[in-house]
């Protein structure tokens, strides 16, 4: 590539850059951590291509083997491809995948997310729970808690509308507004510290209540994986930062900066927008 072509190249490449960062920020700007974020990744593969922009579908692809050969997880090309996404549209290239070719996001540990389908009918079938049983369910559903910060509620940690999170794996602690929607169930039952098998068999009768069956190798941690798996595409849709999936599933910052920011130290000195 001779000096002029490579001239060329940067030039392009450049301009792409910066209309994707027009699209970011006009007319509402971005969080900063956001646009960082979003600006980075589109420049490494921008960086890839070279002078061959603008890129084909073949190129795509071939990126994305790229990105999983050097060891990237599917949670991080997951957001290499919302960026990518907006990245052509905000040059007018025509955006050639499909939402199914989206990389799935791995299990948290070994546990099978929910379907959001699966999820709602479980909601639907709340008259044929008990007190107890609704009470979990929307705390599962809403904040996505771990059995063990499920197992650790206690009535004292529900007050004005608040309900607290003691959180469990070094993660951080929060207090959550309760939404109006599921306020009924929460006032109708007085939680107290129940055993992690206690909530093991709970949960298998809500799935056959609600499911007809039960659910092998699912568990409250499902819930959680669902979120987690239909968060960022929600967040980026809306141009929100991804970081927001670790903060509402209080994550450790350094479990948020590994996974959105690239570095850990990153989710260390971010701040929830």
């Amino acid at each position: 590539m001779t000096s002029k072509t490579i001239t060329k190249a940067t030039t392009v490449q450049n301009d792409a850059l910066d209309n994707l960062r027009l699209v970011l920020t006009s007319p509402r700007p971005r969080a900063p951590s956001t646009l960082t974020n979003y600006l980075s990744i589109a420049g490494q593969f921008l960086a890839w291509m070279g002078d061959r922009l603008p890129p084909g579908e073949m190129d795509l692809r071939r990126y994305f083997v790229h990105r999983r050969d050097e060891g990237i997880n599917d949670n991080s090309l997951r957001t290499t491809f919302a960026v990518l996404e907006k990245l052509y549209k905000a040059n007018r290239w025509d955006w050639p995948l499909e939402s199914r070719d989206r990389p799935e996001a791995p299990s948290e540990a070994t546990t099978p997310a929910f379907t959001r389908e699966e999820v709602e009918q479980l909601i639907q079938k709340h008259e044929l729970y008990s007190k107890g049983e609704c009470f979990y369910l929307a705390m599962a559903t809403i904040y996505a808690p771990r059995r063990i910060e499920l197992a650790r509620i206690k009535k004292r940690y529900l007050k004005d509308h608040t309900i607290f999170i003691d959180t469990a794996k070094g993660g951080e602690k929060r207090t959550h507004l309760i939404p109006d929607e599921i306020v009924p169930y929460i006032e109708a039952y007085r939680p107290k510290e129940h055993s992690v098998r206690a909530l093991t068999f709970m949960f298998d009768r809500i799935c056959v209540k609600g499911l007809g069956e039960k659910k092998p190798d699912y568990g409250w941690s499902s819930f959680r994986r669902t979120i987690d798996t239909l968060l960022p595409i929600a967040l980026a849709k809306a141009d929100k930062p991804l970081t927001l999936v670790g903060y509402f599933l209080r994550w450790s910052r350094r479990s948020t900066g590994a996974r959105f920011l690239g570095t850990p130290m990153g989710g260390v000195y971010a701040r929830p927008e």
